[in-house]
């Protein structure tokens, strides 16, 4: 199995990831969630169930969560230069990201849409269960 690293992070450097990938991104794919915060955003989503992430976090204290709706996910923002990084999610002591590629180094190209998704329907357990099945383990989180 060939493994794909992708470098990112936020706009001033004070958040940087490796996300570690089984697949490249065509195959992936990008998402653009409807939800308020996504659409805001302009996020492109990606994760994959088989891959890794890991986070380090030079400045704690510009680390931004940000919770809503159902409340099962901190939403990670740079507090420093405002870039969303992804969506984070500990269930049974575990964590899962969703990354938003824009903040890929260098991100994807503009070109390559986000397929939309409403999950606005799900319940929680519901919402829950599909992000452990589906987004990204995260193996590392420094902070």
């Amino acid at each position: 199995m060939t493994k794909h690293d992708i470098a990112g992070g936020c706009h001033c450097g004070n958040v940087t990831y490796v996300f570690e990938t089984t697949k490249p991104l065509d195959a992936l794919g990008l998402r653009a969630c409807q939800c308020t915060f996504c659409r805001a955003h302009g996020a492109r989503t990606t994760s994959d169930p088989d891959g890794a992430f890991r986070l380090k976090v030079a400045d704690a204290s510009q680390l931004q969560r940000y919770r809503f709706g159902l409340k099962t996910a901190d939403f990670l923002i740079c507090k420093t230069c405002g870039a969303f990084i992804g969506a984070l999610m500990e269930e049974q002591g575990r964590r899962y990201i969703t990354v938003n590629a824009n903040t890929f180094q260098p991100p994807p190209a503009y070109t390559i849409a986000g397929s939309a998704n409403d999950f606005s329907a799900e319940d929680t357990s519901g919402r829950i269960a599909r992000r452990a099945a589906k987004w990204t383990p995260v193996t590392e989180f420094t902070v």
